[in-house]
Order: structure tokens, then C-alpha cells, then sequence
């Protein structure tokens, strides 16, 4: 093991690498990662408009965009995504871009991988959303290479190869799963071979930091939290969850009623998890205490296919399939359903949930458990829509398989 190990780094050294040290302490402005600030798909943003008319979107831009399914990564005046484009009908490339957040013109592109072209017709191009700190963007093709690149000019410093390094699988559909950042680590769900399922890799070389773990790659993201008063990483895999420490130590593992799950875990108040996915039952909900799991509620109310949910004072809304919803999180039962949205997407900003149809609707409704109360929409962007939204200064963007655009709330 240690042998191989050596090697790889060997050849992360061949390929050229910047062994520049990040702050650690610095934390980047706006929607820097996957689902926002805190992953949880939350914006600690405020709303100060109070009279709503409906009317209340505006567009600033909209552009044509490469295929992929990264959201929009918005922070200090700059957009990055990743996107692809076709040379042939099996042929082209896949790129991390920068983009200039008051106008949508690019900036600079740099490949990183050949594209993925999906067999059952969903939409080629990346899935995994990148990261970013104060100097580089780091990011996952579907393909499974994940490559660190300079912010300022898309300069390549490192890529590692889950496949050839690691002997990972490619998962139908391709690699999904978003970088999570702690310290000086990149941290992914690798899905290799010989306990390399989670690795930590060196923000500054792409060297690995730690591995653990038997199982493949799944398309699932993880979620950094703080619970009992200690930092955890939750990853799903298979039907196990699991909790590491930032330093590869295994916290405690979970046996859930159901297994393969695309939407991330969300963190209820300081120790619970609330897991969904389309299956029987459609979430379950587990406290932790003393690094250990216990099962609090199960239920088929709520359930998530790709696109996860957000909590709020009490209350869960997501998408139950094709059908935006809100569940109370101590009995499971339904609050209020509207249908009308498909298979979309939706996040949090200040008690209002920007929800997109996957055909392109923004809507801002009311987090109200109350009733569904719809206060502002605009038909944003056309087409497959799957992409969650994200949120800077009091703008809402959006993206799909062909165009993103930029909207803000009227003052």
C-alpha cells in the first residue's frame, strides 16, 4: 500500500504541481461550494423588500452556457462553473470557466477532462460542483479526475485520476459527488479500491492525507458539520452513513433502512440527520449523541431524488419527488404540497425559498408551514433545469444544460 501510495505522488510531482500554502484560516465570500456557504443550501443573506406585487425579478443577464449540472459558484465578483461542449456526436471536452458575475462574459476556461456523454439522455458534461479558496478552484469532471486550478487565470497546478490512481468505477450517470474543504484538505468520495472509498488530498499537491473505507462511488455529496461540538464529516455510501473527523478517524457508522441515495444529508438543529432518497422509506432521521446513531423517525412524506432539501425552524421543504413540499421534522407529517414544479430544485434565502421548476420557473414562496404562498416569479431560463440555484447580494442564478442568467429582487 504505502509503496503505491509513493507512487502516486510520484506522479502528481511529474505532472506539476504549486505547493503554495493556503490560509487556512480564510474563509472565500458568497456561494463558494456545493449548496452554499454551509452546504445546507442556505444563504445567511438578508431579504429587506416587504411588498411584494409578483413582479418582483429582474433580469441582470443571461448567457449561453456549455452542458453540465455544476451549479454556479459565485464569490468576490467572479463566477465559476464547469461545463462541456461537444467537438462530434461522441466526442469533446469538459472545463472549469470563469466568469465575470456582473455581466456573464467568460473570463478564462480550462479543460480538464473529456466529456461525458450520457447514454439514457439525461445531459452530458460534469455533475460535481466546484470549490474554491483563496487562490484556487478545485473540481471533478464526470470522468473522475479531480484538478486544482489557479482562480486568477485557470492555471493548471494538480489533477489526480480516481480510475487510474485509485481504481475507482465510474457510477452510471457519471462522478456526481462535490468536493467538501477542511483546512488544507480536499475531501472526496473517491469509490476506489484496497480502502480508498473517502480520501483527503493536499489542497496545496493533490496528495493523499488520509483513505478509508470499502465501496463504490456513489453520486451522493458530503456534509461538514459540527455536532455535539465536533467537526464531522457525513458521507452516505451503499447503506451504510458514516462520520469521520477531518483526519480520516471514523466517528461512528449507521445502518439505514435503505440504500444508494443522490440527495445530500441535512443537519436538524445541532445532532440530528435527515436522510432521503426515492426509496421505501422515503427518509429516516437519526440523533446522535456520544458518537452514536439512533434511528428517531422514519416515514414516506418527504422524498428526495437528486435534489435535497433545507431545514427551517421545525420544518423540512424539498422536493417529494415532483412535488415541492413542507413536512414538520418531529411527526413526518405534511404540511402543504404543490405540484406544478417537476423534478426541481430549491434553496434558502432569509424565511424565503427560491424554488426552480425543472423547466426554468424561479418562484420565491414563503418558508411558511402554514400553506403555500408563492410571493414573486419569472420564467428564468428554458429547457431541463436540475441545477440548484445560487445566491450573492441579493441575486438569484441559475443554470441548465444551454443558458444561465442572473436575476435580482427589485428593491
Amino acid at each position: 500500500m504505502y509503496k503505491k501510495l509513493k507512487q502516486i505522488g510520484l506522479l502528481l510531482l511529474i505532472m506539476g504541481i504549486n505547493t503554495a500554502v493556503i490560509g487556512q484560516d480564510y474563509i472565500p465570500d458568497g456561494w463558494y461550494q456545493f449548496r452554499g456557504p454551509n452546504r445546507d443550501g442556505i444563504s445567511p443573506e438578508k431579504i429587506t423588500k416587504t411588498d411584494w406585487n409578483g413582479n418582483d425579478l429582474e433580469l441582470v443577464w443571461k448567457k449561453e452556457l456549455g452542458s453540465g449540472f455544476s451549479e454556479l459558484v459565485v464569490s468576490d465578483g467572479f463566477i465559476y462553473t464547469m461545463i462541456s461542449e461537444k467537438i462530434d456526436s461522441v466526442t469533446g471536452s469538459e472545463f472549469i470557466v470563469a466568469l465575470d458575475e456582473k455581466t456573464g462574459n467568460e473570463l478564462w476556461r480550462t479543460k480538464v477532462d473529456s466529456i461525458y456523454i450520457d447514454a439514457d439522455g439525461w445531459g452530458d458534461g460534469p455533475r460535481s460542483t466546484p470549490i474554491i479558496d483563496e487562490t484556487n478552484i478545485y473540481g471533478l469532471s464526470a470522468y473522475g479526475k479531480l484538478t486544482a486550478l489557479s482562480r486568477k487565470d485557470g492555471k493548471f497546478l494538480w489533477q489526480v485520476d480516481f480510475i487510474k490512481f485509485f481504481g475507482s468505477t465510474t457510477p452510471r450517470w457519471g462522478y456526481a459527488s462535490s468536493p467538501v474543504m477542511v483546512d488544507n484538505k480536499i475531501i472526496m468520495e473517491v469509490g476506489g479500491t484496497e480502502n480508498r472509498t473517502f480520501m483527503a488530498f493536499n489542497k496545496a499537491d493533490g496528495s493523499i492525507l488520509w483513505n478509508d473505507g470499502a465501496g463504490g462511488a456513489s453520486h451522493d455529496s458530503p456534509l461538514k458539520a459540527t455536532i455535539n461540538g465536533q467537526e464531522q464529516l457525513i458521507f452516505v455510501n451503499g447503506r451504510t452513513l458514516y462520520s469521520y473527523s477531518p483526519d480520516g478517524d471514523t466517528l461512528w457508522t449507521f445502518k439505514m433502512p435503505f440504500r444508494s441515495i443522490t440527495a445530500m444529508p441535512i443537519l436538524i438543529d445541532d445532532n440530528k440527520i435527515f436522510v432521503s432518497g426515492v426509496r421505501t422509506p422515503g427518509f429516516f432521521i437519526a440523533e446522535i449523541n456520544n458518537n452514536k446513531a439512533t434511528q428517531l423517525l422514519t416515514g414516506n412524506s418527504m422524498k428526495n431524488d437528486f435534489n435535497s432539501c433545507v431545514y427551517h425552524d421545525g420544518y423540512l421543504y424539498g422536493y417529494h419527488i415532483a412535488a415541492v413540499r413542507c413536512i414538520s421534522v418531529e411527526t413526518g407529517e405534511v404540511k402543504w404540497s404543490k405540484r406544478g414544479f417537476g423534478k426541481g430544485s430549491l434553496i434558502l434565502v432569509d424565511g424565503k425559498l427560491m424554488v426552480l421548476s425543472d423547466k426554468g420557473k424561479l418562484a420565491i414562496v414563503e418558508a411558511n408551514p402554514e400553506a403555500y404562498m408563492e410571493v414573486a416569479s419569472v420564467q428564468a431560463i428554458t429547457g431541463k433545469s436540475w441545477t440548484a440555484p445560487s445566491f450573492k447580494d441579493g441575486k438569484v442564478y441559475v443554470r441548465n444544460l444551454t443558458e444561465m442568467a442572473c436575476y435580482k429582487i427589485k428593491k
